[in-house]
Protein backbone atom coordinates (compact mmCIF):
# COMPACT_ATOMS: atom_id res chain seq x y z
CA UNK A 1 0.00 0.00 0.00
CA UNK A 2 1.50 3.41 -1.21
CA UNK A 3 0.08 6.54 0.25
CA UNK A 4 1.06 9.87 1.54
CA UNK A 5 2.12 7.99 5.39
CA UNK A 6 4.14 6.31 3.29
CA UNK A 7 6.57 9.07 2.33
CA UNK A 8 9.84 9.96 4.45
CA UNK A 9 9.05 12.65 6.69
CA UNK A 10 5.71 13.15 6.17
CA UNK A 11 3.26 12.91 8.38
CA UNK A 12 5.95 12.90 11.53
CA UNK A 13 2.51 13.19 13.66
CA UNK A 14 1.76 9.61 12.73
CA UNK A 15 4.95 8.01 12.96
CA UNK A 16 5.35 5.20 15.32
CA UNK A 17 5.78 6.31 18.63
CA UNK A 18 9.44 6.12 19.83
CA UNK A 19 8.73 3.11 22.58
CA UNK A 20 6.80 0.92 20.39
CA UNK A 21 9.21 1.35 17.46
CA UNK A 22 12.13 0.05 20.28
CA UNK A 23 9.91 -2.56 21.70
CA UNK A 24 9.03 -3.54 18.13
CA UNK A 25 12.58 -3.61 16.89
CA UNK A 26 13.76 -5.65 19.81
CA UNK A 27 11.54 -8.21 19.39
CA UNK A 28 11.96 -8.38 15.78
CA UNK A 29 16.10 -8.64 16.21
CA UNK A 30 15.08 -11.20 18.67
CA UNK A 31 12.49 -12.93 15.63
CA UNK A 32 15.56 -12.56 13.28
CA UNK A 33 17.83 -14.74 15.41
CA UNK A 34 15.28 -17.25 15.79
CA UNK A 35 14.44 -17.13 12.44
CA UNK A 36 18.34 -18.36 11.77
CA UNK A 37 18.34 -21.13 14.24
CA UNK A 38 16.15 -22.46 12.18
CA UNK A 39 17.10 -22.28 8.78
CA UNK A 40 20.17 -23.99 10.58
CA UNK A 41 18.31 -26.43 11.96
CA UNK A 42 16.67 -27.61 8.74
CA UNK A 43 20.27 -27.38 7.13
CA UNK A 44 20.37 -30.98 9.25
CA UNK A 45 19.66 -34.20 7.93
CA UNK A 46 18.44 -35.24 11.58
CA UNK A 47 15.20 -33.12 12.38
CA UNK A 48 12.29 -33.89 13.67
CA UNK A 49 9.53 -32.30 11.84
CA UNK A 50 7.40 -31.32 15.25
CA UNK A 51 10.17 -29.57 16.53
CA UNK A 52 11.31 -27.46 13.42
CA UNK A 53 6.86 -26.56 13.41
CA UNK A 54 7.33 -25.63 17.47
CA UNK A 55 9.68 -23.28 16.59
CA UNK A 56 8.16 -21.88 13.46
CA UNK A 57 4.97 -21.65 15.78
CA UNK A 58 7.21 -19.57 18.14
CA UNK A 59 8.26 -17.13 15.61
CA UNK A 60 4.75 -17.01 14.18
CA UNK A 61 3.67 -15.74 18.17
CA UNK A 62 6.42 -13.29 18.13
CA UNK A 63 5.36 -11.96 14.69
CA UNK A 64 1.82 -11.25 16.17
CA UNK A 65 2.74 -10.32 19.60
CA UNK A 66 4.53 -7.61 17.77
CA UNK A 67 2.23 -6.85 15.09
CA UNK A 68 -0.57 -6.27 18.08
CA UNK A 69 1.60 -4.16 19.67
CA UNK A 70 2.41 -1.66 16.69
CA UNK A 71 -1.72 -2.16 15.84
CA UNK A 72 -2.53 -0.93 19.75
CA UNK A 73 -0.25 1.72 19.56
CA UNK A 74 -1.65 3.02 16.69
CA UNK A 75 -5.13 2.60 17.60
CA UNK A 76 -4.12 4.46 20.93
CA UNK A 77 -1.87 7.28 19.46
CA UNK A 78 -3.65 7.47 15.64
CA UNK A 79 -7.44 6.17 15.26
CA UNK A 80 -8.44 8.02 18.24
CA UNK A 81 -7.38 11.93 17.08
CA UNK A 82 -8.31 11.01 13.44
CA UNK A 83 -11.43 12.91 13.77
CA UNK A 84 -9.58 15.91 14.94
CA UNK A 85 -7.38 15.80 12.75
CA UNK A 86 -9.90 15.58 10.04
CA UNK A 87 -8.56 12.57 8.20
CA UNK A 88 -11.19 10.02 9.85
CA UNK A 89 -12.25 8.43 6.52
CA UNK A 90 -8.63 7.94 5.66
CA UNK A 91 -7.40 6.43 9.06
CA UNK A 92 -10.44 4.03 8.90
CA UNK A 93 -10.01 2.72 5.19
CA UNK A 94 -6.37 2.47 6.09
CA UNK A 95 -7.28 0.43 9.08
CA UNK A 96 -9.55 -1.96 7.57
CA UNK A 97 -7.20 -2.31 4.55
CA UNK A 98 -3.97 -3.60 6.90
CA UNK A 99 -7.24 -5.82 8.81
CA UNK A 100 -7.84 -8.04 6.02
CA UNK A 101 -4.10 -9.25 5.89
CA UNK A 102 -4.43 -10.62 9.96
Amino acid sequence: MSDAHDTPGCCDALAIDPAIRRDALARLRSIRGHVEGIVRMLERDDVYCVDALKQIKAVQGGLAKTSDTILRGHLKHHVVTAHERGDDDAIVAELMDVLKYR
